[in-house]
């Protein structure tokens, strides 16, 4: 008989025959089956023919989770690619066509509960459909044994069950008839609600990884997701590395311009959606860099030549050699010395064209008052240049030992709004909600204008990574969050100097620089 024929025939026993698999069959014939079963009983999901990427991606890859061949896979397509629907469809048919019963249990955990509902819902509905219910009706057959039936979570009679979540529920000690979860589907995980918090990102990735490890031995993760921003979870998962797993990112044009899914929308229907999508770029191009959430001009940042330093002191790196006659600052972030975020210098020179980072630091095990210390060496390096040191808690420390080291410090700018002030100076740059957007914009303008060559591989990627959202978060414990833009705070405070820096007196020529290495003979150098 043909395949028709036995659709047509009514008869359960061929067309469960029909669709029926075992760990003996190959991903092509189950995927063969796969499709012909979901056109035949569902075939309001197919208004538009397939997309080649349905096929060779995304039900493929999420069935070589369902059958253990990789640990997870991240379905980042674009939005409106129908890779909810498709994992929908893979999941009713594996609980209704596994005659191995490999997977007993199924978690869908989004950001919102409610979508996971739905999505719990859809599947339920598809299973209790009347025409599949007359060829596998054991699927929800009436018996003794209590059984769970509600929008959120549901266990058929044959032992498999499905449960909704939210990426924010506690994963241990879930079990089902003495069995970890077979598979986790985490799905909107992240929006940009999520993405506006670090608190809530770093929340919901550590919950995911609790979600994860609490999976038996053979179970898998698929992650449907929007690649909107960098600075999210969609980007850690994205670039952490493919082994055992599989990442798709699929937008909605080729690199030749050409529609991925050209069967569903035309060429003029995506230019409409350039024209009116707030974020066009990051949710049908999964190109983040190119959205409007970047805060750094991404393509003069990828123009700029990472260089090697020329020479590395206990880790300052120095990438241009130190010119007397030139006009020298350096900017510095104060970090806690705990390992969490570091602590930072940044020397420019202002008389190249464009001006030069001259040389960086970073350290987060560092002391606040040792900073002073390393401060006052690399300043001397560069002919006692200005420096300029971030005041904070920790920054006060530091700036106190600098002073004591005599180090060229920058004073703090006060407003003359009153009359017989006092003649008290104050040193350091002060870092606020007023002064921050302000530093970063203009360094972000120079930047784009050519200005400044950033050099270090560190600080470039630091301004790649950095977003309109990290301006915004204002995270006063640093163990919140993994992200850190030391490096591109200390280079912001020392572009403010700009205007500040005068050539130094101290060193009269390149000679004299190559022969400070006594300076730090006291870390062995």
């Amino acid at each position: 008989m043909t395949i028709q024929e036995i659709l047509n025939s009514n008869k359960p026993q061929l067309i469960r025959a029909l669709f029926q698999f075992s760990k003996e069959d190959s991903n092509e014939a189950v995927l063969f089956k796969l499709n012909i079963w979901s056109r035949h009983y569902f075939p309001k999901h197919f208004k538009s023919l397939d997309a080649e990427f349905h096929q060779k991606k995304i039900n493929l890859h999420n069935l070589q989770v369902l059958r253990g061949q990789i640990r997870s896979y991240v379905d980042s397509a674009f939005r409106g690619a129908a890779k909810t629907d498709k994992t929908k469809l893979i999941f009713a048919y594996w609980i209704l066509n596994d005659s191995d019963r490999s997977k007993k249990y199924f978690k869908i955990l989004s950001e919102d509960g409610a979508n996971s509902k739905q999505s719990v819902t859809d599947i339920y509905n598809m299973l209790a459909a009347p025409r599949i219910t007359e060829i596998w009706p054991e699927t929800f057959e009436k018996t003794t044994a209590k059984r769970e039936e509600t929008m959120a979570s549901f266990t058929t009679t044959t032992g498999i069950k499905v449960v909704a979540g939210t990426v924010g529920t506690d994963q241990r000690g879930a079990i089902q008839e003495e069995s970890r979860p077979d598979v986790i589907w985490f799905d909107d995980f992240e929006t940009r609600a999520t993405l506006r918090s670090a608190r809530k990102t770093k929340a919901i990735w550590e919950n995911m990884e609790e979600a994860r490890n609490g999976l038996s031995k053979d179970g898998g993760c698929i992650y449907t997701c929007n690649y909107l921003s960098e600075q999210g979870n969609v980007h850690r998962l994205i670039t952490q590395g493919s082994g055992g797993r599989a990442i798709d990112i699929i937008p909605i044009i080729d690199e030749n311009g050409k529609p991925t899914w050209p069967e569903r929308y035309t060429v003029a229907e995506i230019d409409q959606m350039r024209k009116d999508d707030d974020d066009f770029e990051g949710e049908k191009l999964c190109k983040p860099s190119a959205s409007k959430d970047i805060y750094f001009d991404r393509e003069t940042l990828d123009r700029m030549v990472a260089k090697i330093p020329i020479r590395e002191i206990a880790g300052f790196k120095i990438y241009k050699k130190y010119d007397p006659s030139h006009r020298y600052a350096s900017g510095h972030d104060v970090g806690h010395g705990v390992e969490l975020d570091s602590s930072t210098s940044v020397f420019i020179d202002f008389d190249t064209v464009p001006a030069q980072v001259s040389a960086t630091f970073a350290n987060n095990t560092i002391k606040s008052d040792n900073f002073g210390d390393e401060i006052a060496k690399e300043s001397d390096i560069f002919g006692g240049s200005l420096a300029a040191i971030e005041k904070n808690d920790q920054g006060n420390t530091t700036i106190m030992r600098a002073r004591q080291l005599e180090v060229n410090l920058y004073k703090t700018q006060t407003k003359d709004t009153k009359i017989n002030q006092g003649n008290t100076t104050e040193y350091g740059w002060h870092t606020n909600a007023l002064s921050k957007p302000k530093m970063l914009s203009a360094f972000a303008k120079a930047i784009t204008d050519g200005l400044i060559e950033l050099n270090d591989p560190a600080l470039i990627q630091e301004a790649k990574d950095y977003t309109r959202n990290d301006l915004i978060e204002n995270v006063t414990d640093p163990r919140l969050t993994t992200r850190h833009f030391d490096l591109l705070i200390g280079a912001a405070i020392a572009w403010q100097m700009k205007d500040f820096a005068a050539v130094a007196e101290e060193k009269e020529s390149k000679e004299e620089y190559e022969e400070e290495k006594p300076l730090y003979s006291d870390i062995g150098i």
